[in-house]
């Protein structure tokens, strides 16, 4: 018996100099070289997995320094991007989950933005949001402001609101975004506006349901419509044009498509970039947009400023009788630039949500087109017209 093995095995040693040393040195030696990175020039200040720049260093000593170097640090440090890729890929393609919190991947690989704060989905499309009768009032209200401004100059107004994607392709959505809560604040502006009947305002949604039988008029991976989608936006607006400036010659041209070569024109868009994981998202682009731009020398419109005001383009055709214009405008509307400035002598596109007076005083146009996407049609009450004295 005195051979038998102890019945408890004696303890494990608590002292291993050479693996703690070890330990300690590699662990010292990855978080020194992280920091270290994170002051090395960088070639780009966005980090396009988060569609947002980088948080800047902080130049000034202040009450505010530790937190502001802090935010820059954390966009910095050695290694950040690949541990982001590595948690995005798990969650795309494991979980399928959205690593970014107003992005929504619904059916059939469809991505949706949620707006930029994340609740666009509850607020326009499922009514789960109060959107008062006071807000879409007011919002009537500037736009007959704006209205009777142009008006009094002999200038014409035009209306239009973009549907975001949700609006347009709802079968696409889960299943539990099927769930409304009555008329969506979209449907109550267009009838209250309807119900004033002074404003000439295009509802795009009629013409958009009706061609998505037939082509793909968003894209499934962007928040925006493609270019197909914005040939029926532009058919649309410019009929309302040609019914406002009655003899000039504001007939919409004809759309002809780039040629689409399958397994080539690939698209991820923007929402598939907030993703992090870009690859794992790819859909056909059957109008690629930068075929269309780069066919410029058969177009009549080019483009005559320098580029130096942010926020503004001008373009110019020279073909006799066409009218002026001004096009208050978002993202929406940039694949409707190469379209709509083949209709007037002089276009500028202004990128604001505030119609400034002095502005149109100075381009004198014949017209002024408003485009809003639907998530931002309140915009008109947070940004409204300077006083006119």
């Amino acid at each position: 018996m005195e051979d038998a093995l102890p019945r408890v095995p004696p303890p494990s040693p608590t002292h291993h100099r050479r693996r703690d040393t070890f330990g300690s040195l590699l662990f010292f030696i990855a978080t020194a070289a992280m920091g270290v990175a994170a002051f090395w020039p960088r070639a780009h200040a966005k980090l396009d997995a988060e569609n947002r720049a980088l948080e800047p260093w902080p130049t000034t000593w202040s009450r505010g320094f530790a937190s502001s170097f802090e935010r820059a640090f954390g966009d910095r440090f050695g290694g950040r991007e690949a541990l982001l890729r590595l948690h995005n890929r798990t969650l795309v393609r494991a979980f399928a989950v959205s690593p970014a919190p107003n992005v929504l991947i619904a059916r059939e690989g469809w991505l949706f933005f949620l707006g930029e704060d994340g609740r666009a989905l509850d607020r326009y499309h499922r009514a789960a949001l109060p959107v008062s009768d006071a807000d879409l009032h007011g919002v009537v209200a500037e736009l007959k402001r704006r209205e009777r401004f142009l008006a009094a100059r002999g200038i014409a107004y035009v209306v239009t609101i973009a549907p975001d994607k949700f609006t347009i392709y709802p079968e696409l959505l889960p299943r539990w975004a099927d769930a409304t809560h009555g008329a969506t604040p979209l449907d109550r502006l267009v009838d209250a506006i309807r119900a004033d009947g002074t404003l000439r305002f295009v509802d795009l949604r009629g013409p958009l349901r009706a061609a998505k039988p037939s082509e793909r008029v968003y894209y499934a991976t962007d928040s925006h419509w493609n270019s197909l989608g914005a040939a029926v936006a532009y058919r649309a607006i410019m009929q309302a044009v040609s019914d406002a400036l009655p003899g000039r010659r504001v007939v919409a041209a004809p759309v002809v498509p780039p040629e689409y070569v399958a397994g080539v024109d690939i698209y991820r868009g923007d929402i598939a970039r907030m993703t992090g994981d870009p690859n794992w998202f790819g859909e056909p682009d059957y109008a690629p947009l930068w075929k269309i731009l780069a066919a410029q020398d058969s177009r009549c419109a080019k483009r005559v400023d320098a580029g130096d005001d942010a926020g503004f383009e001008w373009y110019a055709c020279a073909r006799n009788g066409l009218p002026r214009a001004v096009v208050y405008r978002d993202s929406m509307a940039i694949p409707l630039i190469p379209l709509l400035s083949e209709n007037f002598s002089r276009v500028a596109y202004v990128s604001s949500r505030r119609l400034d007076p002095a502005f149109i005083e100075r381009e004198a146009p014949d017209i002024v087109i408003e485009e809003m996407v639907e998530r931002a049609m309140l915009a008109p009450i947070g940004a409204p017209m300077p006083d006119v004295r």
